[in-house]
């Protein structure tokens, strides 16, 4: 080809433009009708939706006041969260950073999705071009089996079914094609600079996800493995016999120059070097891990298996699928109560039969083990067929027995990777297939590109979204109007241990206030509602019995004036409004003021199955499903201490007295006041026998109380400092001591 401005520019539109057209149509196509209300609705089940659009608004927020993105004051107030367990994904907001600041985050979200399909499948298809460079058939049959990669795999039920579940952290796949592909020509051509960009973009997987930074670096090991396994052995030839040592010398260096020849310790010194990349975020993430009890088990003793792939899985339509749907919800009625965006990975009928003829030579049986073993390692820790769980373990029960790889809980999610080699055994199928076309057919270029849309249009069907399930992005107007006041405080959205949770981070992006409480991808140690009854009656919207034996409406305002919580918002549709006395001491708090009542959410899709999905062509109808109440916290003219429990404490019990806490060692009591006073402490004690209860104030020693054995009232006198006292309890030859009832009053 001559290498003309016109010829460059012609090459240029045929590489690169058209297959991101191509791409980009697709991506329209399957998340239809998103484009037409780009401004208002997203794609998603209206759950994961809101933390990931919370996502990106908090890393534009920490970006702008050059604050450590990786914690947040936002959440979990007045403590702040740290966000290491967060599927944070900044790759997702860093590509939309200039939509954001252009257009809002609305726009920015549904950016990310097309971006993000559109890229997979461009990535995807440079890979299939570098894994196809050295066929012995045309350019055009080579382009065109590259081209359908790329569609196979940004068109796959997994990809769109992560789009259902808004998890752009997992729809970001799109590093994943690029790490294989410098890999690849680092194994190619061992040089320095390919090493380190190999590197480099292997590591580039964890601003995406964590669990697809394992996934390469497990790819980076099969890879090298797979290097010296098929690595073609060097005919022999006839050679002098030497002596003992010589020989051993020349053998040492013929096995030494066939080991870097394969290219194995390229791909290892990548790997090694994106290790060494992610050891800065690795390490404060294996520390805080350790930190967070939910960590590895958050879900359930059997959640993890839950979440892997079932055999049948990779053969039914997705149930997004406008007219497989209800077919594939039948047939996956084991799964009834599993959502879609985790139990669909979907090969497709197309892409089977076009890897079936590309399994001939060596590479194509490479891109099927790779399948093959990326499918067994989705299928989690045993082996399940149509929901028979058959006792037999497979490779991911020794792997989730790692430490930090026991973090990650959806093991069906390896399944990305087996749909890149599938793609890729596709396209080395595909490729004969062009290459036929053109050798026999009397219009070569027509028929090939004939077959090239049929096959295109194929996969598309059978892999069909459309219309797409959106969800309106309501936020009720009373938090933008909260927005607009300058002072800061905390927002108490109740309850927040709840489904609903997400969307009060939705109306944060409004009102961008802190908020007592925080939907996080693990739910991480909350010392304020452990501590203080009143907050924890509030978090679960139920009693929050326990041994403080103060009113929650006569403190009430003291509480929330204390911790600078403002506004407390009742939510009907987290079951707020069903219990009766959360809207009294709420009353109590605001001073008797009536509340302010409006509609704080929508029906949204039941992600779970076919026919719990909403969705439409056009503008998507959804009816309320919930409305709050919003009370004004009222700072009382003379503020009441109240109570917290501290460390050391066992859980709140129904003994034969009523509700009691032990003491097994010492504990600590915790003394809230907003002014320096007098206060009555009232302890109700059963002690199992004669004993003495040392008492420190702030660690100074305060007194030591005699207890005789069995139940006794004692009364201690105190002043206290403004802000926080802490009383540690400690018993001695009296544990475990039994606490019935812990009472404070202002001295008169």
């Amino acid at each position: 080809m001559l290498n003309t401005p016109s010829a460059r520019w012609r090459a240029l539109l045929t590489d690169h433009a058209l297959p991101l057209a191509l791409y980009l149509a697709l991506a329209l196509l399957m998340t239809w009708p998103m484009a037409l209300q780009v401004t208002t609705a997203v794609p998603g089940n209206g759950f994961d939706t809101w933390q990931n659009m919370w996502n990106m608004w908090w890393l534009r927020e920490a970006l702008l006041t050059a604050a450590p993105p990786y914690f947040t004051p936002y959440l979990y107030y007045p403590h702040g969260a740290s966000l290491l367990l967060q599927t944070l994904n900044p790759i997702n907001f860093l590509v939309s950073l200039p939509i954001h600041a252009l257009f809002g985050l609305i726009v920015a979200f549904n950016f990310v999705v097309l971006f993000s399909l559109t890229m997979s499948g461009y990535t995807t298809y440079l890979l299939a071009r570098a894994v196809l460079a050295d066929a012995d058939q045309g350019a055009g049959a080579r382009w065109r089996a590259a081209l359908l990669a790329g569609v196979i795999f940004a068109n796959s039920g997994y990809l769109l079914s992560q789009v259902l579940g808004s998890h752009t952290h997992m729809l970001a796949a799109w590093p994943l094609p690029l790490a294989v592909l410098a890999l690849h020509r680092a194994a190619t051509v061992p040089a320095v600079g390919r090493v380190i960009r190999a590197g480099g973009l292997m590591a580039l997987t964890v601003l995406s996800d964590w669990q697809y930074l394992l996934f390469t670096l497990i790819w980076g090991a099969w890879y090298a493995c797979a290097l010296l396994l098929f690595q073609p052995r060097p005919a022999r030839a006839s050679e002098p016999v030497l002596g003992g040592g010589a020989g051993a010398g020349r053998r040492w260096r013929r096995a030494r120059d066939r080991l870097v020849a394969s290219g194995a310790p390229a791909v290892i010194a990548a790997s090694g070097l994106a290790l060494l990349l992610v050891l800065p975020l690795a390490v404060p993430t294996a520390r805080f891990s350790a930190q967070v009890p939910t960590a590895e088990t958050e879900g359930g003793a059997n959640f993890r298996l839950e979440h892997s792939a079932d055999l049948a899985d990779f053969f039914i339509p997705s149930q997004i699928h406008p007219l497989l749907g209800r077919l594939a919800e039948q047939l996956q009625a084991y799964k009834s109560q599993t959502h879609i965006q985790n139990k669909t990975v979907y090969l497709g009928v197309v892409s089977l039969v076009l890897a079936g003829f590309g399994l001939r030579g060596r590479s194509g049986r490479f891109w099927l083990l790779s399948a093959l073993l990326f499918a067994i390692l989705a299928m989690g820790p045993q082996l399940q067929v149509f929901g028979w769980f058959t006792g037999i373990p497979l490779p991911g029960a020794l792997l989730y027995e790692l430490p930090l790889v026991r973090i990650s809980r959806y093991p069906l999610r390896f399944a990305v990777y087996a749909v890149l080699a599938l793609a890729m055994l596709a396209a080395l199928g595909a490729r004969h297939g062009f290459a036929a076309l053109e050798r026999r057919a009397r219009r070569p270029r027509q028929a090939s590109n004939l077959a090239l849309a049929g096959l295109v249009g194929l996969i598309a069907l059978e892999n069909l979204t459309t219309p797409f399930p959106l969800v309106r992005v309501a936020i009720p107007p009373l938090y933008a109007a909260l927005g607009r006041d300058p002072a800061q405080y905390a927002i108490l959205e109740s309850p927040f241990y709840y489904n609903t949770s997400p969307v009060y981070m939705l109306y944060q992006v409004a009102h961008g206030k802190y908020l007592v409480g925080g939907y996080t991808s693990r739910r991480l140690p909350y010392p304020l509602v452990d501590q203080i009854p009143t907050i924890r009656m509030f978090a679960y919207a139920q009693p929050a019995l326990d041994i403080i034996a103060q009113d929650p409406a006569e403190i009430a305002a003291s509480v929330f004036s204390y911790f600078n919580i403002r506004y407390l918002m009742l939510h009907s549709a987290g079951g707020a409004l069903r219990y009766g006395e959360l809207e009294t001491v709420a009353s109590a708090a605001a001073g008797g003021s009536p509340p302010e009542r409006q509609v704080s959410s929508l029906q949204y899709s039941d992600a779970r199955s076919a026919s719990g999905l909403l969705r439409a062509m056009g503008p998507l109808d959804q009816p309320p499903a919930g409305s709050v109440l919003a009370y004004r916290v009222l700072p009382p003219t003379a503020p009441l201490p109240f109570l917290g429990i501290g460390a050391g404490w066992s859980p709140p019990a129904q003994g034969p007295a009523g509700l009691e806490r032990r003491i097994i060692d010492e504990a600590e009591l915790l003394i809230y006041s907003a002014a320096p006073q007098q206060i009555t402490l009232t302890l109700l004690l059963a002690s199992p026998a004669a004993g003495e209860l040392d008492l420190s104030v702030n660690d100074q020693f305060l007194a030591t109380l005699a207890l005789a054995g069995g139940e006794a009232r004692h009364e201690l006198v105190l002043p206290i400092e403004a802000g926080l006292t802490r009383l540690r309890l400690d018993p001695v030859a009296a544990a475990p001591l039994v606490v019935r009832s812990l009472a404070i009053a202002p001295s008169p």
